[in-house]
């Protein structure tokens, strides 16, 4: 399944000329929903740590007829699973034999899970049901999750980044609607939270409104600052992506940098900093015909579009030209995440699909492909890119209007994203939800189920071969 790409200013090299494979598709569980799913490799205790959406707000309407694991699993809390075995077997995480993962006293809310490690290996995770965010954390690997405050604070979407130990960092949208972006902080593991946020949103002087919007990075090479995502737009249209860092010695954020003007198709880009502190953002873009409307509701038809990338070698000052990771004929591709290794070793991840078409209401297949990328911060990076699944794992349409996806019968079940991460060996592994499994008489599951991919062959991201 592997192929090496020639894709805008990537390129092959025999040096790598080595397949890059993953193993077959491993269903973490084949009950439990996984939507938005995040895995992580907890380096200290030697484990890996998968966590997923409920479901609650990603059920499809034409198969709640199939409801009774969401049912009579349901605990207002993100399902966790733990792996000792690289992720050939899961195991759920499951509190004094409750089924809850975690102490309900510490940890409520169905949605919007992140995974991130602080520099004294402890793992944090997060939920919300919608008046909270949740903050808890472990350090023993996934098992317990002995820490956490149900009220980090309240929002939407929160973001997690691991800081120095005990210390970790929570971006949330405070209030939906409004460009009211913050991030608070913990400083003891997450029992507590700081009362006020730092702001990271507003209208610069030519009438371009920002507010930070992705997963946020830390790292402790430049001082100690937070880095994020940020979406310019005007008139609540996109119309650029960049980045804005926070620093400790002024608690505040800095003025945002634009990396690339361009549309976007996913809510938010994705970022990641690699061992050199070179700072990676991809993301995917929206072309549309003017003067068309093939798209849903009337909207513009859409067009082939492209996965592109843009490096910061200053955490976030300037930004690179940005080069064309993906840009298949006749095919969609859509949210990208990233990893990063060591310096020039990047994996994205995306979903791309066999036609072009409007995905909230035509239906297409989706299948997962991976772009393990060398030399990424040169002029002429090299790249192999693969189907990584190799198969669909998705065959309908793809809501993208949030809480209404579920009342519109529209199907949602991937939720808004998934993601990728690498293993101790720099391994590229991934976290996917996948619908192809239909209930009972061949009909649809009301959730999708997670799956783990794990690269089983070719170069790894910190220089080291993957695979037996």
């Amino acid at each position: 399944m592997a192929a090496v790409a020639l894709l805008g200013a990537l390129g092959s090299t025999p040096a790598l000329a080595a397949p890059v494979r993953f193993a077959k598709p491993v269903f973490v569980d084949r009950h439990l929903a996984g939507g938005e799913p995040s895995v992580i490799a907890d380096t200290k205790h030697h484990t890996l740590i998968y966590t997923a959406h409920e479901g609650t707000t990603h059920l499809y309407r034409n198969g709640i007829v199939n409801s009774f694991d969401f049912v009579s699993n349901y605990r207002n809390q993100v399902n966790i699973w733990v792996s000792t075995d690289d992720g050939r077997t899961w195991k759920r995480d499951n509190f004094d034999g409750t089924g809850f993962a975690t102490i309900p006293t510490k940890n409520t809310g169905f949605s919007d899970p992140d995974l991130t490690m602080d520099a004294g290996g402890r793992v944090y995770d997060t939920g919300i049901d919608l008046a909270n965010d949740a903050l808890f954390s472990t350090n023993d690997g996934g098992y317990h999750w002995e820490r956490g405050t149900i009220q980090c604070h309240d929002g939407d979407r929160p973001w997690l980044a691991g800081g120095r130990k005990k210390e970790v960092f929570m971006g949330t949208d405070t209030q939906e609607g409004q460009i009211s972006h913050q991030i608070f902080q913990s400083t003891d593991g997450g029992n507590t939270c700081s009362a006020t946020g730092v702001p990271d949103g507003g209208t610069l002087p030519n009438g371009t409104d920002y507010a930070g919007d992705g997963k946020l990075a830390y790292d402790e090479d430049w001082g100690g600052r937070v880095i994020e995502p940020v979406v310019f737009s005007k008139n609540s249209k996109t119309v650029g992506v960049g980045a804005a860092t926070w620093n400790r010695s002024l608690a505040s954020f800095s003025k945002p940098v634009m990396a690339a003007r361009t549309s976007l198709f996913a809510h938010w880009p994705a970022i990641a900093v690699d061992s050199a502190d070179n700072v990676y953002m991809v993301w995917d873009t929206d072309p549309r015909a003017p003067g068309t409307h093939g798209g849903c509701n009337g909207a513009n038809t859409e067009l082939p579009n492209a996965i592109k990338m843009s490096v910061s070698r200053n955490f976030g000052k300037t930004w690179s030209k940005p080069i064309t990771v993906a840009k298949p004929a006749g095919e969609r591709v859509y949210w990208p995440w990233i990893a990063a290794g060591k310096a020039g070793r990047v994996s994205v991840v995306w979903y791309q699909t066999n036609k072009v078409v409007d995905l909230d209401c035509t239906a297409a297949k989706t299948s997962v492909y991976e772009a393990s990328i060398f030399r990424a911060t040169k002029r002429h990076p090299t790249a192999q890119i693969v189907n990584a699944a190799g198969r669909p794992i998705h065959t309908n349409f793809v809501c993208q209007g949030g809480t209404s996806c579920v009342a519109t019968g529209q199907d949602r079940r991937l939720g808004d994203y998934f993601t990728n991460a690498i293993d101790p060996r720099g391994c590229v592994v991934i976290a996917t939800g996948d619908t192809t499994v239909k209930g009972p008489g061949g009909t649809e599951r009301p959730t999708s189920l997670p799956i783990f991919l794990r690269q089983s062959s070719g170069p790894g991201l910190l220089g080291k071969r993957c695979g037996p």
